[in-house]
């Protein structure tokens, strides 16, 4: 039974690909191609949120902690730990160089925060890891 909601997915796109298709004929056959390109991007657009939304879902569970054993738990909170400290480490960096030269703190703040994030998935993934079997 675990292939059925893969097969729920499967079914629900290719329903959602059908309407856009008929959708989009029919719009061609009253001369408005427009509306019924728009009505096909609108169904075409729900399939793929829709596809996005399910395969999300397990990292979403992990992320909120929702149906997460302890070593998940453990997993989240050490990457957050580490994130965290990451972002530490950059704002004191960039006190520093303010302090020193008076640098510019411009586009690095975007850098930064990419640089946070990117952390968090890196630790996260790093944390995740199943233990080898001693």
């Amino acid at each position: 039974m675990a292939s059925r909601p893969r097969l729920k997915d499967r079914l629900f796109t290719v329903l959602c690909t059908a309407a856009a298709a008929a959708v989009l004929l029919l719009g061609a056959s009253r001369g408005n191609v427009r509306v019924g390109a728009a009505g096909a991007a609108f169904f075409l657009g729900y399939a793929a949120l829709h596809s996005v939304t399910r395969r999300l879902t397990p990292a979403a569970r992990l992320l909120t902690g929702d149906e997460a054993d302890q070593r998940e738990r453990m997993a989240q909170f050490r990457a957050t730990r580490t994130a965290g400290q990451v972002a530490l480490g950059i704002a004191a960096l960039a006190l520093l160089l303010d302090l020193a030269v008076g640098w510019e703190p411009g586009v690095w703040v975007a850098g930064a925060c990419v640089a946070v994030v990117a952390a968090f998935g890196v630790a996260l993934r790093v944390f995740s890891r199943p233990v080898a079997p001693a």
